[in-house]
């Protein structure tokens, strides 16, 4: 959840008060016509306290709050708040949960040795492997998988593969994954 000196913010911006949940879809829609980024409607319920979910945004969410609001990212408009970025996770974080991604994002998440997955998200805890360099799980594999955390393993609650069921997967044993990645398009993305 944003603080509230952030929430007055983007509230002034989109010149009506945050009062129900249903006014996200059209707070979305006015920061994607400010800043031609996408901020789903569920992530901006979280983010205003109108839904549970995770205790702090991911950075991106930030970043693309702060361009809503005329700053270039997160850090800049946190120090002109007289914010401390730095305190409270608001920074870079080293894990995606599930619940955080929208249907249709795409994640790259890599471990040792020189293994490589690309996955997309559909939605309560599928994904589908897009590209695979090096694993055991194959392009096409979906699975079902909870979240990812650099420094851990991946635990992958279910895989199938051309309709049969082959069941838990564990990968990246030895040290856990090196990094998690947020796809954003083809020329950005989000380290995490």
């Amino acid at each position: 959840m944003i603080n509230e000196r952030i929430r007055e913010k983007v509230m002034e911006r989109f010149g009506s008060p945050l009062e129900y949940p249903q006014q996200c879809e059209a707070l979305a829609l006015a920061i994607q016509e400010a800043t031609g980024q996408t901020l789903g409607t569920t992530t901006l319920k979280r983010m205003l306290g109108f839904v549970k979910g995770a205790a702090q945004p991911r950075r991106a969410s930030l970043d693309i709050i702060a361009r809503y609001l005329g700053y270039a990212d997160y850090p800049l408009m946190a120090k002109d708040l007289g914010e401390d970025c730095e305190i409270s996770d608001f920074r870079m974080v080293d894990s995606i949960d599930s619940a955080d991604l929208e249907p249709g994002e795409r994640i790259q998440i890599t471990y040792d040795p020189n293994r490589t997955l690309v996955l997309r998200y559909l939605g309560e805890n599928k994904y589908v492997a897009e590209e695979s360099c090096g694993s055991k799980l194959l392009a096409g594999d979906r699975l079902m998988i909870a979240g990812f955390y650099v420094g851990f393993e991946l635990m992958v609650s279910d895989v199938e593969r051309e309709g049969c069921h082959l069941g838990p997967y564990q990968a990246a044993k030895r040290g856990g994954l090196t990094s998690v990645e947020i796809l954003q398009d083809s020329n950005r993305s989000t380290f995490l």
